[in-house]
């Protein structure tokens, strides 16, 4: 509970002991707490293993201003184009943010938000995942995790072991075999590990235990994906929302991370799992430099660290995990893509793919039906000169986003969860507008500082019209989190496969209802295809 409201400080007590956090946001309506430490650091001998639990403290953790938790990581792409800070980096990353409108008092839905970046990049710091004015325009409690990314969250070499969940709900724990304290997908455990400390901890923040939904964005929606297979995971959270999840992206093989870990091993001048545990943070950024500088094929933008298919916590195949893993009965989730997800990576090209290479792509998806099927995406292209580049980049968005995302919703269905679709169709314009609407693109519509909605990604773009789509993005998802339902008074209907209903945001016309996430003409191509989307 809340132990002191004095001036611009808050006080409150966890179980580990007392915190200090500040008013800030919108006229101050709400108490920020940065950097509050949800497991141990993962350092010197745990710097590979499970999370651990949190050591307690006796004197108010100072958690009034920026903290420095961001993961260790390399720079991003999309922090160029957000013009993120060069905020501190840390291993001792195992953190949340948390805004709330006011600890004590009636307990108010919590929005937990696992954020994205291809499991290489990303942190709770970055202005652009600020949670303040969210909290406080739905009256909220969000909150930001940090978890271990790059090879310290997912370098799974040989002696690796997966972990075994034991419990569930708040009383589940971690147990590895692996003498050396080498898990797999470490990373995925901190999420766990965040989820079981907020459901624990989060009565004292003014949030609502029975409430909880958890958001994942990117490599954050794939991780809630595999979670949502996980009975002990479960209890703690009642619903899901998973943006723009590349769950066409299966999660690697055992065989193919060992040799990614082989390569990271000697790039990192490390001959084994000692050595591993003691490299300096410039070895360990340098070794994955050298890995993701690598040649892969065109096309490819498989993160080299990522899920790996341990059999225990991750399967090989996501959606038939979800299958065969106890109905979820009670659960409501919300999941949706941007139109072009992947003009992100491909829009900013200066050189166009010539026809034979497009052609190569949809020859390994669709086979003998490869001629049909890119008459079927030039035909939709913005302009004929755009038309092999807009092609490839819609293929690659259908095969990682779209159709498996559809798929997904159906199991959801079938599986027994009441479940919402959305497509988010606003396109940036000005010096930007090749990106079209990107992956990322939605995220500045539901957090963020105003610093980050000036950032060099939004050069041109009218502040009057993301101001009125902010707002009213903010008000569907306070909705579904606080409610279950995303629009109660509005033409949104529940998500069923013999009547797929997908609503666009930022369209035009505005707010429609359509039928699929593909656009016209592809849904019968992607119905009748059989395999894994191709990632290459």
């Amino acid at each position: 509970m809340a132990l002191t409201n004095q001036s611009a400080d808050v006080h409150v007590q966890v179980s580990q002991g007392p915190v200090r956090g500040r008013r800030e946001g919108p006229d101050a309506r709400v108490a920020a707490f940065r950097g509050v430490p949800y497991a141990a650091p993962p350092t010197g001998p745990l710097r590979f293993a499970p999370p651990a639990e949190p050591p307690p403290w006796h004197e108010p953790l100072d958690a009034a201003g920026p903290r420095g938790t961001v993961p260790l990581q390399l720079p991003s792409p999309v922090g160029t184009l957000m013009a993120d800070p060069q905020t501190p980096q840390t291993e001792a990353c195992l953190t949340v943010n948390i805004w709330t409108p006011g600890p004590g008092g009636r307990a108010r839905p919590v929005l937990v938000w696992l954020p994205g970046g291809s499991f290489l990049t990303g942190g709770a710091d970055l202005p652009r995942y600020d949670g303040a004015e969210l909290a406080a325009q739905e009256n909220l409690v969000v909150v930001l995790v940090n978890y271990r990314l790059g090879a310290l969250g997912f370098l799974a070499p040989h002696e690796a072991e997966p972990a075994t969940i034991e419990g569930t709900g708040t009383q589940l724990t971690f147990r590895t075999a692996s003498p050396d304290g080498f898990t797999t997908n470490a990373g995925l455990l901190d999420q766990i590990a965040a989820l079981r400390w907020i459901r624990a901890e989060i009565t004292a923040f003014g949030g609502d235990p029975e409430r909880i939904a958890v958001a994942g964005q990117s490599a954050g929606g794939q991780a809630l994906a595999a979670l949502l297979a996980l009975p002990q995971v479960r209890p703690l959270f009642r619903r899901a929302l998973l943006h723009s999840a590349p769950l066409g992206m299966a999660p690697l093989t055992r065989q193919a991370a060992a040799e990614t870990a082989d390569l990271f091993r000697t790039a990192a001048g490390a001959a084994g799992p000692q050595q591993l545990r003691t490299a300096s943070a410039e070895q360990i950024r340098a070794a994955q430099q050298h890995i993701l500088t690598r040649p892969r094929p065109p096309g490819d933008v498989r993160p080299p660290f990522q899920l790996v298919a341990d059999t225990t916590v991750v399967a090989a195949d996501l959606t038939r995990a979800l299958r065969h893993s106890p109905p979820l009965d009670g659960t409501e989730i919300l999941l949706g893509t941007t139109r072009h997800e992947c003009a992100l990576w491909f829009g900013r090209q200066t050189e166009g793919p010539d026809r034979e290479a497009v052609l190569a792509q949809f020859r390994a998806e669709f086979g003998p039906r490869a001629d049909e099927a890119l008459a079927r995406y030039t035909a939709a292209a913005p302009a004929p000169s755009q038309a092999l580049t807009a092609a490839f980049e819609d293929l690659k968005t259908d095969a990682f986003f779209a159709a498996p995302t559809q798929d997904f919703a159906d199991t959801l269905h079938t599986h027994g969860a009441r479940t919402w679709l959305y497509r988010f169709d606003w396109q940036l314009p000005g010096r930007h507008q090749a990106l079209r609407a990107c992956h990322c693109l939605d995220i500045p519509f539901l957090l963020g500082r105003e610093e980050a909605r000036h950032a060099p990604l939004f050069e041109g773009t009218d502040q009057n019209t993301m101001t009125h789509l902010r707002r009213q993005m903010r008000a569907l998802w306070g909705a579904f989190v606080r409610t279950g339902t995303p629009a109660p008074h509005t033409n949104w209907p529940a998500h069923h496969p013999d009547r797929p209903a997908i609503r666009t945001l930022g369209a035009t016309p505005a707010d429609t209802i359509r039928p699929s996430l593909l656009e016209p003409g592809r849904e019968e191509l992607w119905q009748a295809h059989t395999g894994t989307p191709d990632a290459s």
